[in-house]
């Protein structure tokens, strides 16, 4: 998978931004909360002058505010919540809302059907599906229940019965929302079961015999029976009695061999993964051996991830002004190489060895012998010292996981006494505060060879594939909490379809704040280079260049400049109050590509989430006090 920058930042990072705290998550979140209730002021005063007139309208919004921080917050009872929360619960289960579950384990039975049994790796396809539906179907289900309730029960007048009671406006609010949320968390837990029995008994299968089995140069390499489409071959070393398979599909088998020479072949490996990823730092160099900010761009491509063509995508990681948020390339052949730096590397974190994966892609500029690959290879090196093993020379595996790994111990001819040695690298090879370096070229001429950041890691550790699901359908959980708290609020001024409606832009809007967030980054970079979007459709107009000024003077030149700026910062605004749901989305993706999802970017999506249910709960409170229902 294709990592964005701020993948590698810690929670702490995220947060607070050393060094660039203007664009800081909590200044970001304090900005927008400050002008939420502005705004809401602001809605509040036109609403209440309109009624009441523009004088007992001020004080009708004092009054409000007074009762929050007075009355209403200090005198919140819990017991009362809880009451309206089950309340809520067995209103939406006697809405059948739990037939989503049914339905959800009938697609599952169906999806067999669907389901492409040859895919090069069918562990992704599963678990890509698995989430997806879920997913689909949880939000649906959580717009839906959220955003009717409250209306039906003001028309239905049985809200009445409530409000009657000594019951306050923060407790109706927060009843709603955390009785919506236990019933979308009743249905997620047996899904989240489903999938897994689902994904696990799916991609279980058994190669029954060995169909070919020859002894060369002492070695056992043999060939698995076909089941599934595919088959494999192994190979057992001299003096051992069990040998692996080769890697397909995503997955190996361990093969034994017995005394009486018949062989057991044993369930797949490497399927369903959590690996525990250790990224380091990246440097590029020229054809030259000159260090370079990048690698060499070959045009367009289509990023993994799906976030549009390659094109646009490339243009705005220039925006940006980081070229590595995409493939940059090495050329073969020559000096230029990409140079990884890894912190951290120590025995207790690799007892045993090193492992490291490989994740490259491959640019041919001329077709050549497509059946033998791209070589490239990897030399480890001592940042320091500079002493370095033998390069180690590979064929690129695209589009997978190529699981490598770096043994303690190396032989090395000793110049001065000319006899081979048996060193240790963390000796020779990693410094003495634990860094290390591995460089990594394309041997080919006029080959290529791209990669990123998250393209070559050290793996000193695993998780468990139950536990990296669960933390995935954690954050579906966490879209569906949002998804709950927007549909209550709009419920609380809207009718059902309408404020299903509204939530649902907010979705939608949500899951396009990422490509207007990179939009608003690249008409800024080009302010100064053709201007904004109406100094553009000018130039067009006029069919002036973008390099020279403006055939505009005067009051004109001014209009234009101005309303660029509004439309930049209108688009900024829009973007960063925005929910970034495809980053929330994106742990679907770390757990089907085998990777664990990291714990800073849970904690990033339950601190966010948990900023807009408070701002979507005070909104609620305000616009429920203001529709007096209770009159």
């Amino acid at each position: 998978m294709n990592l964005q920058p701020d993948d590698f930042w810690t929670f702490s990072e995220w947060l607070f931004r050393p060094g660039a705290f203007l664009e800081s998550a909590f200044l970001q979140g304090v900005v927008l909360i400050v002008l939420a209730i502005v705004l809401g002021l602001l809605v509040g005063y036109v609403i209440s002058a309109a009624r009441y007139g523009p004088g007992e309208g001020f004080y009708a919004v004092a009054r409000a505010i007074r009762d929050l921080l007075r009355t209403d917050l200090p005198g919140t009872s819990p017991s009362r919540i809880v009451a309206l929360a089950r309340l809520a619960f067995k209103e939406a289960i006697r809405r059948r809302v739990l037939f989503v579950v049914g339905l959800f384990v009938v697609i599952l039975l169906l999806a067999g059907w669907f389901l492409n049994p040859e895919s090069d790796d069918p562990a992704r396809l599963y678990i890509s599906f698995v989430l997806t539906a879920t997913n689909y179907l949880v939000l649906a289900l959580a717009l839906f229940i959220s955003a009717f309730s409250l209306p039906q029960d003001i028309e239905n007048r049985t809200i009445y019965t409530i409000v009657t009671k000594p019951v306050r406006a923060t407790e109706i609010v927060l009843g709603r929302m955390l009785g919506f949320v236990a019933v979308g968390t009743v249905m997620l837990i047996p899904m989240g079961l489903a999938s897994y029995i689902f994904v696990d008994r799916g991609l279980d299968h058994t190669h029954y015999e060995v169909v070919q089995a020859d002894e060369v140069d002492g070695r056992i390499v043999g060939k698995t029976d076909r089941v599934r489409k595919h088959s494999h071959t192994f190979t057992i070393e001299p003096g051992e009695t069990q040998g692996l398979t080769n890697f397909v599909r995503g997955h190996r088998h361990v093969v034994t061999r017995n005394d009486d020479g018949s062989f057991i072949i044993g369930p797949p490996t490497g399927q369903l993964r959590a690996r525990i990823p250790a990224y380091g730092e990246i440097q590029f160099y020229d054809r030259n051996g000159d260090p370079k900010d990048s690698g060499i761009d070959v045009g367009a491509e289509r990023l993994a991830g799906g976030y549009g063509s390659a094109g646009i995508s490339r243009l705005i990681g220039v925006a940006k002004g980081n070229r590595k948020l995409e493939h940059s390339y090495v050329e073969g052949g020559t000096l230029g190489m990409a140079e990884f730096t890894f912190d951290n590397v120590t025995r207790q974190r690799f007892p045993e060895k090193i492992p490291f994966d490989l994740s490259i892609r491959a640019y041919r500029s001329f077709k050549g012998d497509i059946e033998s690959g791209i070589r490239g290879s990897l030399t480890f090196k001592n940042p320091d010292t500079g002493f370095s093993l033998t390069p180690k020379q590979f064929t690129v595996e695209e589009y997978q996981i190529d699981e490598r790994e770096l043994p303690l111990s190396f032989e090395w001819l000793n110049k001065e006494t000319g006899e081979v040695e048996t060193r240790n690298v963390f000796d020779h090879v990693v410094t003495e505060d634990g860094r290390m370096q591995i460089l990594l070229k394309c041997l080919d001429s006029s080959q290529y060879l791209g990669v990123t950041k998250s393209g070559l890691y050290l793996r000193p550790d695993e998780s468990s594939f139950a536990w990296n699901l669960t933390k995935a359908y954690g954050s579906i959980w966490l879209q569906m909490t949002m998804i709950i708290a927007f549909g209550v609020m709009f419920s609380t001024f809207l009718s059902g379809p309408v404020a299903m409606v509204a939530t649902a832009v907010c979705v939608l809007l949500g899951f396009s704040a990422e490509s207007i967030y990179d939009t608003r980054h690249f008409i800024d970079s080009n302010i100064e280079r053709g201007g904004g979007p109406i100094e553009s459709l000018v130039r067009l107009v006029k069919q002036d260049a973008m390099t020279t000024q403006l055939d505009v003077e005067g009051v004109a030149n001014t209009l234009i400049k101005s309303a660029d700026a509004v439309i930049v910062y209108s688009m900024d605004a829009v973007a960063t109050a925005l929910p970034n749901l495809p980053r929330m989305v994106s742990t679907a993706e770390y757990a089907a590509s085998g990777i664990d999802i990291f714990n800073a970017v849970l904690a990033r999506h339950s601190v966010a989430t948990f900023g807009y249910c408070l701002l979507a709960f005070l909104i609620s409170y305000f616009f429920l006090k203001a529709r007096e229902i209770a009159a």
